[in-house]
């Protein structure tokens, strides 16, 4: 569940800024906080970017970016590979230490790692963490309400910052006597999400609803894959998860693996670029907060799951209470309430026959 809104993270401008004033190979690590950062700003010739986006990756992609989609792993690159490398801190801890550690083998002595963010990001202490772990001084510097520290890498000794083994998948989810895989930089990595649990709680009430038994699933936003598991549980139907993390679609591929689920994990933007339609979808969207400036992407999820089902089939979806899910769907779909509890609503789209 990594899809998020439009809005422009203002840090990308600071950004934009010192890549327009450095010379030589540049890298910008890219994260969901630029989702929507317009890219077209950037010098191609001199600048890669590296995201666990599948949004940015293709974006970046067609602007002739030399572009890589993993989940931050560096290991392809050279020592000394860029002169300077951009960063707009991320969310989770564990991700930032891991980016940082990364880099600095990645420039020479003398190159600059740029780091952006808001004070609440923690990015002042970042900052000084990233500066003695480079041998160096450096402060984060004020522009409005946002932050820039310029580091240079000097010669250091100093250990790793501690990023709780993030590269590594962990079996840290207990489901119903399953040992589930995730990893930090996941939504809700080390848990079982509520809205998912209780969409899992009504999965054979679910598939009760089909005359026929579904062949083909879609997990629209899977993140390590709880919810598909819990529906192979109820069908023997071909699953398909998909997302747009790149550790969401390692996690889950792992889970299934372990399951034995028949189907696989994709990674796509909203199911994208998956052209297959579907008996049956589940999802958990995005959402749950801020939904009133998010229109537009429920409206996405939506118009995803009216693309992607067959004419008759049908789609659950789990969302906050206050979120107006059926007046997006109203159009498209008929919709029927499917249970409700003190947070979350659950409800049922069927597309309409031709």
């Amino acid at each position: 569940m990594s899809e998020a809104s439009h809005t422009v993270d203002p840090s990308f401008q600071l950004l934009v800024q010192q890549l327009h004033q450095a010379e030589g190979p540049q890298l910008l690590v890219a994260d969901e906080n630029l989702r929507a950062a317009p890219l077209n700003q950037l010098p191609t010739e001199t600048t890669s970017l590296i995201t666990n986006r599948y949004d940015l990756y293709l974006q970046a992609k067609l602007l002739g970016f030399n572009c890589y989609y993993n989940d931050f792993d560096f290991s392809s690159f050279p020592d000394n590979s860029f002169n300077q490398i951009l960063y707009r801190v991320s969310k989770e801890k564990p991700v930032t230490h891991h980016i940082i550690n990364d880099t600095r083998r990645l420039i020479p002595n003398g190159g600059t790692l740029i780091l952006s963010g808001a004070k609440t990001d923690g990015i002042k202490t970042y900052t000084e963490k990233a500066a003695d772990y480079f041998g160096s001084h450096a402060t984060a510097k004020k522009h409005g309400n946002i932050y820039c520290a310029t580091i240079s890498r000097l010669s250091s000794q100093e250990p790793p910052l501690d990023d709780k083994n993030y590269p590594q998948l962990r079996p840290c989810i207990s489901s119903d006597h399953l040992q589930l895989y995730s990893k930090p930089g996941l939504f809700g990595w080390n848990k079982v999400d509520q809205g998912s649990e209780f969409l899992a709680e009504h999965l054979s009430d679910f598939f009760k609803c089909f005359d026929k038994a579904p062949e083909h699933l879609l997990d629209l936003g899977c993140g390590y894959g709880y919810l598909a598991i819990m529906a192979h549980r109820h069908t023997d139907a071909i699953i398909t998860a998909t997302d747009n993390n790149a550790a969401a679609i390692t996690a889950c591929s792992k889970n299934f693996s372990l399951v034995g689920i028949n189907g696989a994990a994709i990674a796509a933007d909203c199911a994208e670029g998956i052209d297959q339609e579907f008996d049956a979808i589940i999802c958990n969207p995005p959402f749950h907060q801020g939904f009133s400036t998010d229109r537009s992407l429920t409206e996405r999820f939506v118009a995803s799951c009216h693309r992607h089902l067959k004419p008759g089939g049908m789609a659950l979806f789990v969302v906050n209470r206050f979120v107006p899910l059926e007046s997006c769907a109203e159009n498209l779909f008929q919709i029927s309430p499917f249970g409700e509890n003190k947070g979350f609503k659950l409800v049922l789209l069927k597309k309409p026959q031709k």
